[in-house]
């Protein structure tokens, strides 16, 4: 029979973990003698103190008693404290000998069921903790993703929002939507005073589509670089489609303007691919916009899975202080919290009225027509991406063609 199968009666002592203090009589024979001590010590200065008076002798012999007393006491106090130490160590040490031998009875078990329970909860704090923190570092590297597609976003867009390029005044507008968008605009100054504007809006917002839009503006950019002396807006469109449209795979849409305006002829060659046709505001001779009409004509999106996409092209002639003003659907399409939308009505009002002025009058309508927007929205959050170009014919007096 061992000590596990033995009854509790015959299984041998085990020292308690914590014991009782020592017995009143052994502290009182301590002090005792301690205080014997201390008046035995007390009398020896009081015999070495030799021509002095009765009463120092006396506070002496009280002090030095007080002081052996206290001593005694103290290191009295201090060997009790290791002694009990000393056992509740060889406590421990025995107890634990006894649980890796297995030699544990009843009480023993629900003692070690319970220090269980307590180990499997830490242990699933553990794992939960882990899993947060494996959680933490997955959104820290989502974030860190989300915060390259960003920069990689605002790359695409023009590193100024506005140029001018001979008579050409450019101002821009883009916000989006989310972390990144599908909106985007470019311009290019090409030679003899020509510029090429481009404004695209891919399908959605995000970065998937801020991907889509970054392909198209590389595709822009190859085209100005390889020869831009013959480049025409149709050359433009075909080569964004080329390279957003990836055949068998998920569609990818994008609507696109580009145009070609020649400050010197002051001649306007666009092509449009689904995009919604600009506006073209003209102004009187004190420089208020007084009529805002629109260029329309049929398109078909870029990106579809057909090899040839419709294409709507055009010329037209501009006239002194005539603005182009491209936009995007996120524009017309901003809504109020209440199911309205600003609308193409809202951008024509907005439009008109405006003072341009040869300083920084482009900058101040495209303002004007961003206020407007914002105000209409309320501080909804935004469907869709907003962007808004608009591009001036201004030659100096005297010097517009005809």
């Amino acid at each position: 029979m061992n000590d596990r199968t033995a009854p509790r009666s015959q299984r041998p002592s085990q020292p308690p973990l914590f014991e009782a203090p020592p017995p009143l009589p052994t502290l009182l024979v301590v002090g005792i003698v301690t205080i014997g001590l201390a008046f035995v010590l007390g009398a020896i200065a009081v015999v070495k103190l030799d021509g002095a008076s009765l009463r120092p002798r006396v506070t002496v012999a009280i002090a030095l008693t007080v002081a052996v007393a206290t001593g005694g006491a103290a290191m009295v106090a201090v060997a009790r404290l290791f002694r009990r130490l000393k056992r509740q160590l060889s406590a421990l040490v025995s107890q634990a000998e006894r649980l890796s031998r297995g030699a544990i009875g009843e009480e023993d078990a629900a003692e070690v069921t319970g220090m269980q329970v307590v180990a499997s909860s830490f242990r699933r704090v553990e794992a939960r903790m882990t899993q947060l923190t494996e959680a933490r570092s997955h959104v820290v590297a989502t974030e860190h993703d989300l915060d390259r597609a960003r920069r990689l976003y605002r790359a695409i867009l023009p590193l100024s929002s506005t140029a001018s390029h001979g008579s050409v005044r450019i101002a821009g507008h883009c916000t989006p939507a989310a972390e990144a968008g599908g909106d985007w605009w470019a311009y290019r100054k090409l030679s003899d005073d020509r510029v090429l504007i481009v404004v695209g809006d891919a399908t959605g917002h995000g970065v998937y589509s801020a991907m889509i839009g970054c392909a198209a503006r590389g595709a822009v950019e190859t085209l100005v670089l390889l020869g831009e002396e013959h480049l025409t807006p149709r050359e433009v469109l075909s080569a964004i489609h080329s390279a957003i449209r990836i055949p068998g795979s998920d569609a990818v849409g994008m609507t696109c303007f580009a145009a070609l305006i020649d400050s010197k002829k002051g001649t306007l060659e666009y092509g449009n691919a689904g995009h919604i046709f600009p506006f073209l505001a003209s102004m009187d001779d004190k420089r208020v916009i007084t009529n805002v009409s629109s260029l329309t004509g049929p398109s078909q999106s870029l990106g579809d899975d057909d090899a040839e996409v419709a294409i709507h092209e055009a010329t037209h002639q501009l006239g002194a202080g005539d603005i182009l003003v491209a936009f995007t659907d996120g524009v017309v399409d901003r809504g109020d919290g209440s199911g309205r939308v600003f609308g193409p009505r809202r951008l024509q009002i907005a439009l008109t009225g405006a003072i341009v002025d040869r300083e920084n009058g482009l900058v101040a309508v495209r303002d004007r027509v961003v206020q407007r927007i914002e105000e209409f929205g309320g501080g909804a959050p935004l469907d869709d991406d907003v962007t808004l170009v608009l591009c001036m014919y201004d030659p100096p007096p005297g010097a517009a063609a005809t």
